[in-house]
């Protein structure tokens, strides 16, 4: 099921009269990479019309890439993964030098 993170805010009591720092609290999830975003959506009328600006739809990254590949990188070392990310930058960005993509993702752990 997919939930747009405006009805997530008011699912999990935030907004008006209730729980504060909900982009602070979903900001945290995002980088610990327990929520990712999954798409933008824009949000519907009752009469079923788009309007808005388009918001994010959240997920956890086993519902995206599914479970098995996600806890598969739990064995790998800090150092295995930042070699994989800088490869797949590489693959994605050819002509990006090796101190742009540092500057992107930090230093080698």
């Amino acid at each position: 099921m997919d939930i747009l993170s405006t009805e997530l805010k008011r699912a999990a009591g935030f907004g008006k009269g209730g729980e504060k720092n909900f982009a602070g609290i979903m900001t945290g999830l995002m980088m610990q990479l327990y929520l990712v975003t999954a798409d933008f959506r824009r949000r519907r009328s009752k009469k079923g019309e788009t309007y808005g600006m388009a918001v994010s739809v959240l997920l956890p990254p086993e519902k995206i890439w599914g479970y098995d590949h996600v806890t598969s990188g739990y064995k790998e070392t800090p150092a295995a993964s930042w070699t994989a990310i800088c490869g797949r930058v590489e693959d994605y960005f050819p002509k990006a030098e090796d101190d742009a993509i540092i500057k992107l993702i930090g230093k080698r752990p």
